[in-house]
């Protein structure tokens, strides 16, 4: 797969097919407008520029009386993006917008219509009065992207031309993306098992809370940035600044630090292979992060050859004196197998009894749940 040469670019299409809303942040003329436009264009999205500076919180759910009833009725914009069966939605000068406007956004934010992707474009406060920190509640639902001129990529397009990039913006496969996002699930999973006081970290002054920071939310957002940025083969750089761009910048750097600690073993050779497994000594999280990985694995595909594999380590795990790691994972696998009798209850009963596959002990009181 080729790489998008402009890094924006490349963070707005990994942010866009995980459908995480966008914010990019920069001083005028750094080329925020032109490089969205130039994104929706080259995935021949149809795209709706709103200018929210110019409207009245009543502009964006248009209310109508008619003989003493209200109805109410969508904006222009959101109406020829239904039209189009979906695109790009733009809201572009975001934070110059009044305060009750930014939040009669939010539904729009949360809940656009099908196979809309909504983005938005701020300037910093300090760039004019008009410009202003976002409420933190519109802050924290979106993934916040810096801007900066990049003086080499103008000189190069005076010469060459600026790349239009329509042949590198492919989407990764359906099986590409959810390899990515197993993966990310596993990690972050695990990670916010070893350190839970990061999943919600709110900033205690405006300015902070008006960019990125960590929350139940946006801990969604970074773990589905970090599949997508896996399935489309994004390097450290991008990575770093997408989940910066989702938890903040700290939290970001921990996290991917421990990422790369973890070292994840390939689930699929695990349910080949269950008793090459050695679980690392001393280290309970990595053994945790694995057999979420593993988990996610076998609830993707049932079988009852990969199901006895599955509890087949659990005896490994706990010889190497890491029972709540075997806890953990019994847990997982208890909860996948419910969820399938759901989904399928007559092919859950071909499988194998956990009970049967189990230690005694964690029979009854995994069961029992």
């Amino acid at each position: 797969m080729t790489i998008h040469s402009d890094p924006i670019v490349r963070r707005i299409h990994a942010s866009a097919i995980a459908k995480v809303p966008a914010v990019l942040w920069g001083p005028p003329g750094s080329g925020k407008t032109a490089r969205v436009l130039a994104y929706a264009l080259a995935r021949k999205l149809h795209h709706e520029r709103w200018l929210l500076s110019r409207c009245e919180p009543i502009d964006v759910k248009p209310r109508v009386y008619h003989e003493g009833d209200v109805f109410v009725r969508e904006p222009p914009e959101i109406k020829r993006l239904r039209a189009a069966n979906g695109g790009l939605l733009f809201l572009d000068e975001f934070n110059r917008s009044a305060r009750e406007t930014e939040g009669a956004a939010l539904d729009i934010i949360d809940a656009p219509p099908p196979d809309v992707w909504v983005v938005a474009a701020c300037n910093p406060p300090s760039r004019g009065q008009a410009a202003r920190s976002l409420e933190s509640a519109a802050a924290n639902r979106f993934i916040h992207l810096d801007v900066v001129s990049d003086a080499k990529a103008w000189a190069d397009a005076q010469v060459g031309g600026w790349p239009e990039g329509d042949g590198d913006l492919t989407i990764p496969d359906a099986k590409e993306l959810a390899k990515g996002d197993a993966t990310a699930r596993a990690l972050t999973s695990a990670y916010i098992r070893r350190a839970p006081q990061v999943l919600e970290s709110t900033p205690d002054n405006t300015v902070d809370a008006g960019k990125a920071w960590a929350s139940a939310s946006t801990w969604e957002y970074a773990r589905r940035i970090h599949g997508v940025s896996l399935a489309l083969k994004l390097d450290a750089e991008d990575l770093v600044a997408l989940l910066s761009g989702c938890v903040g910048a700290g939290n970001a750097t921990t996290y991917l630090a421990y990422v790369e600690d973890c070292d994840l073993p390939d689930p699929e050779e695990l349910i080949r292979n269950p008793t090459k497994y050695v679980p690392p000594a001393g280290r309970v999280d990595k053994t945790v992060a694995a057999l979420t990985a593993l988990a996610g694995a076998i609830e993707s595909n049932f079988t009852d050859t990969r199901w006895k594999a599955a509890w087949g380590i659990i005896d490994r795990v706990v010889q190497a004196d890491q029972a709540d790691a075997a806890m953990v994972y019994g847990d997982l696998l208890i909860d996948a197998y419910k969820r399938f009798g759901k989904k399928d209850s007559k092919a859950q009963q071909e499988l194998t009894k956990p009970q049967t596959l189990m230690p005694e002990r964690m029979a009854r009181i995994l069961v029992g749940k």
